[in-house]
């Protein structure tokens, strides 16, 4: 391999057949690459972070509230993916006959929280996943408030994989 010093306006590489031209002016400087380490690439331009801007590999102190969407979720047995937020509502009706059961949560990651919210619209009981532990076991879950107007709230915590560790509080009231 040579080792040196190119004079060059543009540098030109093989796309599959294809040459490709790219100007020296639109490659980054040596400082612009350095400071890189605390940018993000968006399109063709480099955008530095400031203070604002959230990270993930550090820890951080939030001066404004932080708010997670609430997603509907349907059906009879509804299905929750994690993945699509931390927070979830469904609300029974008629067409549901009497019963519901919430399936294994989908794509549970660990140390993920949230709340489930079942909102009542009329007289259904309902099932949970194995996934899903409370204090007591199934017995520690009791009768669901399960009559419209009522609300059960479950607030739960990813363990890992196959236990998603859930408290539950009944009888709020629309």
């Amino acid at each position: 391999m040579a080792y040196g010093k190119i004079k060059s306006d543009a540098l030109i590489y093989d796309n599959s057949g294809t040459d490709v031209e790219i100007a020296i002016s639109g490659i980054p400087s040596a400082s612009a690459l350095a400071a890189k380490a605390n940018t993000s690439d968006i399109g063709s331009t480099i955008q530095a972070f400031d203070a604002d801007t959230a990270k993930t590999d550090t820890a951080q102190t939030f001066t404004k509230a932080q708010r997670g969407d609430i997603i509907d979720v349907t059906g009879t047995s509804p299905q929750i993916d994690l993945n699509a937020g931390n927070n979830f509502k469904f609300t029974t009706s008629g067409d549901w006959g009497s019963n519901f059961s919430l399936a294994n949560l989908a794509t549970a990651a660990e140390g993920q929280t949230g709340s489930i919210f079942i909102v009542y619209g009329g007289a259904h009981t309902g099932g949970f996943p194995t996934t899903m532990k409370f204090v007591g076991g199934a017995a520690g879950i009791g009768a669901l408030s399960s009559a419209s107007p009522k609300i059960d709230r479950i607030d739960y915590i990813v363990l890992n994989s196959t236990t998603v560790t859930c408290t539950i509080t009944k009888d709020y009231v629309a």
